[in-house]
């Protein structure tokens, strides 16, 4: 999504006014005259509004005693992904992936979706995986991932989902503390593969979950957080076996902002910007 097709721009428009001028007559005995004056107004302008989307990002990954790593970013643009891959996890591992978005300077409806879901990797089967514990197609060992499809990772990895007022993030080992949180609703048994299936779908950020649709709140800039940020914590349980074994995983994340401003509509199931059958 570009800033033509919201109706918004950062292009600036100057209007100037011309000098005004007041002229009076007075009457006198005897003479006339003319008093004049002139007031000009200078430097007047309009400018165009402004709606910014910029999504800071951060993830972790705990994987116990094999130690733990940590990544985060900036996108900026009013729709931007960021693709998240997950490899060589184990029983136990467990991490957070945050995005705290911003909207600059205007309320906008905001959707986080995903435009190509979740793809699981079989990546070969080594003899431990086979069957009976899975029989499924496996893959050609010759990629980075292969046997797209085939794989058991998403399904056998437990997600929660959260609304925070912000995070924190260790400044040494990167872990991820979400403030504030209030954990949508999750069931008990929610696994990667039901997020993505829900998010390419589309799924409206609403800041108040009140019963109205509200848009995401302006920031002044990009340093201020006006609305919750989402926090998505995932753990591989310790009861999960061999059959996730050299599986791997891809998901797509996306954020695409709509201006709530004349717009009472846009906050409807017909104008999310993932659903197929809306208009791009």
């Amino acid at each position: 999504m570009n800033d033509d097709t919201i109706g918004l721009s950062r292009r600036k428009m100057l209007v100037g006014l011309g000098a005004v001028g007041v002229a009076s007559a007075g009457a006198g005995l005897g003479t006339t005259a003319y008093f004049n004056d002139t007031e000009t107004f200078e430097n007047n302008t309009l400018t165009a509004g402004e709606l910014n989307l910029i999504v800071d990002w951060a993830t972790y990954v705990d994987q116990g005693s094999y130690g733990s790593s940590a990544t985060s970013g900036v996108m900026d643009g009013n729709t931007e992904s960021y693709d998240f891959s997950v490899g060589d996890v184990k029983p136990g591992d467990s991490g957070t992936l945050a995005f705290c978005p911003k909207i600059v300077d205007n309320p906008g409806y905001l959707w986080i979706g995903s435009e190509n879901g979740v793809t699981d990797y079989e990546n070969g089967q080594p003899e431990p995986e086979m069957a009976p514990v899975d029989n499924s197609t496996g893959g050609n060992i010759g990629g980075p991932n292969d046997g797209a499809g085939a794989g058991e990772l998403s399904e056998n990895i437990q997600v929660t989902v959260s609304y925070a007022t912000g995070i924190d993030v260790d400044s040494e080992t990167g872990e991820i503390t979400c403030i504030d949180e209030t954990v949508l609703n999750n069931p008990s048994d929610y696994t990667f593969a039901d997020l993505a299936a829900e998010l390419e779908a589309g799924f409206l950020i609403d800041p108040i979950r009140d019963a109205n649709v509200d848009p995401y709140p302006p920031s002044e800039d990009a340093s201020e957080q006006a609305g919750p940020c989402l926090c998505i914590h995932w753990e591989v349980p310790t009861e999960v076996g061999n059959w996730i074994q050299t599986d791997a995983l891809e998901m797509d994340f996306g954020f695409v902002a709509m201006q709530a401003r004349h717009n009472g509509d846009a906050g409807n199931s017909t104008a999310n910007p993932f659903n197929n059958s809306s208009p791009s």
